[in-house]
């Protein structure tokens, strides 16, 4: 690889860049583990309803191949060639890490959902969001299907709820959140 002198606008990209991808390699450990242990601590509390995303705790894959990307970027922004050899290990890390997450998210969903589901839960369509999360809900009678309009505030409600409220209290409350965001 051609050794090249890097501009200060090219510099302050890089630092930019291995900033992010530093703070990025360093909490995405933090990240998967706090899914998991939501979901678990969720269920122990036997909440009425909550979120959870299954690729969540398949993220701290991404690690060995994000701190490899951070090496590079500091060799880059040092003006230290690169050797090819690294870039090749770089490649083949993030080729294992695809194959990796292509094994592993289904596995850990099928696993974490089968658990859900022994635990009395099922997941609520209608609440579902377009950020990858799936709701969860201890019956049925919550999940009302003209709620997705105001799916995040149902959620909210429900998980404030102290006591379960009646199928009846959930249509009602939907329809006062649905009359009052036009």
């Amino acid at each position: 690889m051609k050794h090249e002198r890097i501009t200060l606008s090219k510099n302050i990209k890089g630092i930019f860049l291995f900033t992010f991808f530093f703070v990025l390699t360093i909490t995405l450990p933090m990240i998967s583990y706090s899914e998991v242990t939501l979901v678990f601590e969720t269920l122990n509390q036997h909440q009425l309803i909550f979120e959870e995303k299954s690729f969540s705790a398949c993220l701290i894959l991404y690690t060995p191949a994000f701190a490899m990307l951070t090496r590079l970027i500091f060799l880059k922004v040092r003006n230290i060639e690169i050797k090819p050899e690294l870039l090749i290990k770089w490649y083949k890390v993030c080729g294992v890490t695809l194959i990796l997450l292509l094994i592993s998210v289904p596995t850990y969903t099928y696993f974490i959902e089968s658990k859900i589901k022994s635990e009395g839960y099922t997941v609520c369509n209608s609440y579902s969001t377009s950020r990858g999360a799936d709701i969860w809900v201890t019956s049925q009678h919550y999940c009302i299907e003209k709620g997705y309009r105001v799916s995040s505030e149902i959620i909210d409600w429900l998980k404030q709820q102290t006591t379960e409220p009646t199928p009846e209290d959930v249509i009602k409350k939907v329809d006062e959140l649905i009359a009052n965001n036009p």
